[in-house]
């Protein structure tokens, strides 16, 4: 039997445990000490739920319970960069990104089955695979924003170590990183090398620039860490506005060009171009909101999808993101109207009866939808436009799981004035 090198009543173990305590106790601090500056998730929000967390308020209970389990397991999670996929066969460069057109079959009637064959509605299963890197891209991205959130809520260091080393190995280990450019997203054997559309899978990476902004106070993440993040961005950001794909992208007259700028925006602020993210909010007026939504709140292109329910409430969801970047950049997206009464808000009251699962969009086909994903949008709505029958919208679902859901991240009463809070004018713009 192994012996202790001195007893457990020794003045040395008390020192360490004291040392260990407030340690533990400092990063709590540094945790919550002042407004994290997140970009999309909201920082007065994140700062009175933690204020709650520090009291152990009820209302807090259920959402900090379901975090901490699931940072637990993202704990446990492997470290994967697109250098892990298996290479036979790809032809691919290891630390490229690539994905597969999730529509796009082998065809049966050809002897080597290709080229592949376009299958509406019917998603492949081998886009999914670990063949591909888009199941790996969405995996880090959940994992790293799960632990961040951990972290700021609970202050163990842990969580932000094991969030650093995912973030390390895609964005700033030379050997692992991922190429910035998405060359061979969503591409469609014996076609092409790559999608335009295939941009819109890294629209995971907008919640990663929150859990980076979130990471920064800890001691697990460096200066150096960040430096080496934003300038990957900064190569992926002008690959997009550059490059065929992106310019193709941006033109797209749907959720594809809403989700383009949502991203363009987010990884402009997040290296602190705030020039240039302010610009691609300022946009979304005229180039989205009056392209894309009707004066009635309907969106008709996103109706004729195949699948319509999840694609209105997707393209809510990136406007929504729009309307946050242009509150950290003096901008009111979220009450801007053209002069025929197009706005985020008309479509946000046309949506929301539709929240509800047995309430389908007409003409929508039977399948899964999942609509606790959207509810922060209205938990939010209810915020902005200080209404509360946004919230009626949510009256429908499980209110167990809406307990758990983001109740730390939305919190749709005002939130206490903290220290140090920055400042942020919203001129409301002038309809167009």
């Amino acid at each position: 039997m192994t012996r202790c090198p001195f007893p457990l009543a020794h003045p040395l173990w008390a020192l360490l445990l004291a040392a260990l305590l407030a340690a533990c106790l400092a990063s709590h601090a540094q945790a919550g000490a002042s407004l994290p500056q997140t970009i999309v998730l909201s920082p007065e929000a994140l700062y009175n739920s933690r204020q709650k967390v520090r009291v152990r308020e009820g209302s807090v209970r259920a959402a900090m319970v379901a975090l901490k389990a699931e940072a637990d397991a993202a704990m446990r999670s492997p470290v994967e960069p697109v250098s892990a996929k298996p290479q036979a066969g790809m032809g691919k460069p290891a630390r490229a990104y690539h994905s597969l057109a999730p529509y796009w079959w082998p065809d049966p009637a050809s002897q080597n089955r290709l080229p592949y064959v376009r299958r509406d509605d019917e998603r492949n299963p081998e886009a999914d695979s670990d063949r591909y890197d888009h199941k790996r891209l969405t995996r880090m991205a959940r994992t790293v924003r799960t632990l961040a959130l951990a972290w700021y809520f609970t202050g163990n260091e842990l969580y932000a170590a094991r969030a650093s080393a995912h973030l390390r190995a895609w964005f700033c280990d030379p050997q692992t990183r991922m190429v910035p450019n998405l060359e061979h997203a969503r591409m469609r054997p014996g076609h092409d090398r790559g999608n335009r559309t295939g941009i819109i899978e890294t629209a995971a990476l907008i919640p990663v620039c929150d859990a980076i902004r979130l990471l920064e106070p800890s001691r697990a993440w460096t200066m150096d860490d960040t430096r080496r993040t934003r300038e990957w961005f900064g190569k992926y950001l002008g690959w997009m506005l550059r490059s065929e794909q992106g310019r193709a992208e941006a033109a797209a007259l749907d959720n594809h060009g809403t989700w383009f700028d949502a991203q363009a925006a987010v990884f402009a602020l997040f290296r602190n171009d705030r020039e240039l993210a302010r610009a691609v909010a300022g946009l979304t007026g005229n180039r989205r909101i009056t392209t894309q939504i009707l004066p009635d709140g309907s969106m008709p292109r996103e109706l004729a999808r195949s699948r319509p329910r999840r694609s209105v409430f997707s393209n809510l969801e990136a406007f929504a993101i729009l309307a946050s970047v242009g509150e950290r950049c003096g901008l009111d997206l979220w009450h801007w109207a053209s002069a025929t009464g197009q706005s985020i808000r008309k479509a946000l009251d046309r949506a929301g009866p539709h929240l509800d699962p047995a309430n389908p969009l007409p003409a929508s086909r039977a399948g899964r939808f999942t609509p606790y994903a959207y509810v922060p949008l209205f938990r939010r709505a209810a915020l902005v436009y200080n209404d509360t029958s946004y919230l009626d919208y949510l009256d429908p679902l499980d209110s167990e799981i809406l307990a758990r859901v983001l109740n730390l991240t939305i919190d749709p009463r005002p939130p206490e004035a903290p220290p140090h809070a920055r400042t942020v004018a919203h001129p409301k713009p002038r309809p167009h």
